[in-house]
């Protein structure tokens, strides 16, 4: 695999992120002082792909601390949520806060780990990457979790009240077809999320496969984490 960017002045590769060629000091693209957030919601839909590289490109990373926060709240709510189905349980929401922090904690620890994992593998195969351009695109590419927490819940939270926390009676028994458009469009952010979790590795891998199987592991594992801590907390 390789991933790199050919200078036009003197031909010489360079990692995809540089700025200023290696061998010839010439530049080999424009300079992107920070990460614009609504042009960059606006090309994870237009143009995913464009969005990863400017993110990679860019000097400061903004809004990450932000967005884990926002996306760790999704998170810990969605645990919540499996619970709910998979034990049938009406969930009782005590230390809120803590339970939060802990998932917080996992979320962190579970990204760092992958992001660092990433960067080891991929330069066995030869593909030079830099942790800060890997954790970035990762936290960018959970997105649509923050619109799920943001938007989402909040509709459901007002329609549904505290019933939406209960599996009986279940916002499914109580108003059927709405609850079933909020899970439809649940599923479809969690698709989108994956999906840009792909595109992201793929922008910096420039591999298919090697993208698809580190997207699928860094999912799976979330999902898993945030299950088990909260049947942990809860059950």
């Amino acid at each position: 695999m390789k991933n790199v960017v050919v200078c036009k002045n003197c031909n010489s590769e360079n990692p995809f992120y540089e700025l200023i060629c290696r061998n010839c000091r010439s530049f080999l693209r424009e300079k992107v002082f920070n990460i614009d957030l609504w042009k960059t919601i606006s090309q994870l839909i237009e143009s995913p792909s464009a969005a990863f590289r400017n993110i990679i490109f860019s000097e400061h990373k903004n809004y990450l601390p932000l967005l884990l926060f926002l996306i760790s709240g999704k998170l810990f709510l969605n645990g919540i949520f499996l619970l709910i189905f998979f034990y049938e349980w009406n969930a009782r929401l005590t230390g809120i806060i803590s339970s939060y922090l802990i998932i917080l904690v996992l979320i962190i620890v579970l990204f760092f780990f992958f992001v660092w994992l990433f960067g080891g593998v991929s330069k066995i195969f030869g593909i030079t990457t830099r942790f800060k351009d890997n954790l970035s695109i990762l936290i960018y590419s959970f997105l649509p979790y923050t619109f799920g927490l943001l938007i989402l819940f909040l509709l459901e939270l007002i329609i549904f009240g505290e019933t939406l926390f209960y599996f009986d009676p279940s916002p499914f028994l109580i108003k059927e077809t709405i609850a079933y458009t909020f899970l439809i469009t649940e599923i479809l952010l969690i698709l989108w999320s994956f999906f840009l979790t792909f595109t992201a590795f793929k922008v910096q891998s420039g591999n298919i496969f090697y993208s698809l199987i580190f997207s699928l592991l860094i999912h799976t594992s979330v999902y898993i984490t945030i299950y088990f801590s909260s049947a942990g907390i809860y059950l």
